[in-house]
């Protein structure tokens, strides 16, 4: 019997001290909004009216961040849930006569990680569960006997 609540003893504590270490701590950043990134094609547009764009749309209101890559051709917005991709899309057009068209990203080939990520997620909690589950057994076992011998069933 002894064995037994020495390893739930120690079951608890490591799943509980796992639990700890990996649990996500509050960050002041999680109140703030969520922003989505954009980038648009703008292939032909001159280096100063790309940076003139770009500075046109950081005064938009939802628009967080925005960055011109004239290596690239490349307009990267940072917005809030204030627009959408397609709304965006038709503000910019409106804003410039270069067409401009929203950059669809190449998925990368090669091998993915074989655990799917809403089990990475739910890891911790499943921790935490797993070590009140022993420490509920553990506190199961020792007082189990007395309160039998008190109740007299053993």
């Amino acid at each position: 019997m002894k064995k037994i609540q020495v390893l739930l003893l120690i079951l608890a504590v490591v799943c509980l001290a796992a639990w700890i270490g990996l649990r996500k701590p509050y960050s002041p950043s999680d109140d703030l909004p969520l922003v989505t990134y954009t980038a648009f094609d703008v292939k032909g547009i001159s280096v100063a009216a790309g940076e003139a764009l770009a500075q046109h749309t950081r005064n938009w209101s939802g628009i967080t961040a925005t960055t011109f890559n004239p290596a690239s051709g490349l307009l990267v917005l940072s917005y809030t849930n204030a627009f959408t991709e397609n709304s965006l899309l038709a503000k910019l057009q409106a804003n410039t006569d270069t067409p401009i068209s929203k950059k669809v990203f190449e998925k990368p080939a090669g091998p993915a990680c074989p655990v799917p990520m809403s089990l990475i997620a739910a890891f911790p909690g499943y921790l935490f569960w797993a070590g009140l589950l022993f420490t509920g057994s553990l506190l199961l076992s020792l007082f189990m006997p007395p309160l039998q011998k008190r109740l007299n069933f053993g």
